[in-house]
């Protein structure tokens, strides 16, 4: 077949698939819609809660149904219906039923936070579980009482704080490909993973003290909600002699309350099943505008950059201007609030979403409000602010600076490639991966890096009033849980979004105010639109290359994109 009619071929399925798409989301919108018209909230109903999968802290599309089901969940738009529920009196209670739950500690911690606040109510909270991971248990705990399905098949998994690094490379060392580490900060092992097979023992202390203090917060949790003591917590994580934990074992450590199916439950409760209302279905009444609003700006993903203003994993400058020239503009917003949930990313992307954020806090107090991690990078655009409070499951500091620098020449040896340069300048085609790298080039970049560490010190110095002489011990690369941070005044406070916002309240001189959340949220096809998803897909699937294995592999390569510099930091924590 000639790559002629391959691609017409391809043309000519992509126009039919996206027809389809078309078809079938139109036809869920529809169903969306008649769905939201027929839920009708009755007298005495209980709110039915069983957030699955991955669960963001903020949702950037408008909710939509898609194959029958609502994809508005985020702990955002969750944690304020449940506040609202509190003092509707249509709603009974609360039944929780987590499946498989993906969050982060912060992201949870909210969702407690809103929950015990409907307790506060005097309105009872159930939660249900067959098989509950750690994630659904945590959630489950801030329930009143907790059943467990009882047959041998069903239990939770308690498994505690990890962290996995994957180690590279001896596998790129089979591969061809060397890979030169330039970095700043001792401790900054973000490049470890490409030259080294093991960690160094300072990184692997430095993760696994932040484990231990992520660790005694996932004790002190299950302790304070369960009525434990920490002590019955930590030997139900370290002493018992099985993964799972059955409802009856469940029981006798006083981690659950009642081995029951959930229809037993339901029957027990006195409650029908028509008297079940979805979260996702429950629409709070709005109230009427405040003349004073603060401006939530919820910043989560990657710092990296990009064409578009939008995209719901990633932190770029283009999305960051346009929010702050919305908030400049918005002369009811009095102040601001950022979330920052970020590992960090492109050094050059921080600085210019770090001058952008002070271009607004010239015209707008500014707090950061710190989700699960808010570190490297993402410590970096923190230090605009005018004040910094960490939730208190918050993973931060890692203050230091690397590139990784490929260099492919064996790879292009092996796939049958060579590379001849011809050149006028010192450091013409410098960065050419098919050739040795040279000396110099390798000692500039290592200058380029201590300068470019400086400046994120210099930010640091300046953001906490940090001496010169004092910068060091708290830089280097460390990364801090937010007790910690505080200690060291890398923070100001430890608290929670609503605690942020009160404070910043308190900053900006109001009292009555309306929050409003940024970035403002876009239908499913406007940010499709202005993720440029089709043209990429398009470009993508008519590469004449595609089915071209070599060309590939050689391709590959070439994108590995040299001599930028990340504030990454170096491990997710779970």
């Amino acid at each position: 077949m000639s790559t002629t009619t391959k691609t017409l071929l391809i043309i000519f399925a992509v126009i039919i698939l996206l027809i389809g798409m078309s078809w079938c989301t139109g036809k869920q919108l529809g169903k969306y819609a008649s769905v939201q018209n027929k839920a009708i909230l009755s007298d005495n109903s209980w709110l039915s809660i069983n957030p699955s999968g991955i669960l963001a802290e903020y949702n950037e599309v408008l909710p939509m149904a898609f194959m029958g089901k609502s994809m508005s969940n985020s702990v955002q738009n969750l944690s304020a219906k449940i506040r609202h529920a509190a003092n509707d009196k249509r709603i009974k209670g609360l039944i929780l039923e987590p499946r498989m739950l993906q969050l982060s500690y912060a992201g949870l911690h909210e969702l407690g936070l809103s929950i015990q606040d409907f307790k506060q109510s005097g309105k009872p909270v159930y939660a249900f579980g067959d098989y509950l991971t750690q994630a659904d248990y945590l959630l489950c705990s801030f329930a009143d009482k907790i059943y467990m399905e009882p047959s041998a098949s069903a239990g939770m998994m308690l498994t505690g704080t990890s962290a996995n690094i994957l180690f590279y490379k001896e596998m790129y060392d089979k591969l061809g490909i060397k890979m030169h580490v330039i970095q700043a900060g001792e401790f900054k092992g973000a490049g470890e993973p490409y030259s080294q097979t093991s960690l160094s023992e300072g990184t692997r202390q430095n993760i696994a003290d932040a484990l231990s203090d992520r660790f005694e917060l996932l004790l002190s949790l299950i302790a304070e909600n369960r009525k434990l003591t920490k002590d019955d917590v930590r030997s139900i994580y370290n002493n018992r002699e099985g993964l799972f934990i059955l409802a009856n074992q469940a029981i006798e450590m006083g981690l659950a309350d009642v081995a029951s199916s959930r229809s037993e439950m339901m029957d027990t409760l006195a409650i029908d099943d028509d008297k079940l209302f979805k979260i996702a279905d429950y629409q709070p009444t709005k109230k009427l505008g405040n003349a004073n609003q603060i401006a939530i700006v919820y910043l989560n993903g990657a710092i990296s950059p990009g064409p578009s203003s939008y995209n719901q994993s990633m932190i770029s400058h283009a999305k960051v201007k346009k929010i702050t020239e919305d908030l400049i503009d918005q002369d009811r917003v009095k102040a601001v609030v950022l979330r920052i949930d970020s590992p960090g990313g492109s050094a050059l992307e921080s600085e210019l979403i770090y001058q952008e954020l002070l271009k607004l806090k010239a015209k707008k107090p500014i707090l950061v409000s710190m989700g699960g991690t808010a570190a490297s990078g993402g410590y970096y655009i923190s230090c605009a602010a005018d004040h910094i409070m960490a939730d208190p499951g918050t993973l931060t500091g890692s203050i230091g600076v690397i590139m990784v620098l490929p260099e492919a020449t064996n790879l292009s040896r092996k796939i049958g490639l060579r590379s001849q340069t011809i050149k006028y300048g010192k450091y013409a085609g410098a960065l050419n991966l098919l050739e040795p790298h040279s000396q110099d080039l390798l000692n500039s970049l290592k200058q380029s890096s201590v300068a470019t560490y400086d400046e994120f010190k210099a930010r640091v110095m300046t953001a906490r009033k940090i001496p010169v002489d004092k910068i060091n011990s708290v830089a280097e690369g460390r990364i801090y849980s937010a007790e910690d941070a505080l200690a060291i005044t890398l923070i100001d406070e430890i608290g929670s979004l609503e605690d942020a916002t009160g404070k910043i309240a308190e900053i900006a001189g109001i009292s009555d105010y309306d929050t409003v959340n940024y970035p403002m949220k876009k239908s499913f096809f406007e940010a499709l639109k202005d993720s440029d998803f089709f043209s990429m897909t398009l470009q993508s699937i008519l590469d004449p290359n595609l089915f071209d294995l070599q060309k590939l592999a050689a391709r590959h390569v070439e994108h590995i994109e040299p001599g930028t510099w990340q504030y990454l930091m170096s491990v997710m924590v779970d």
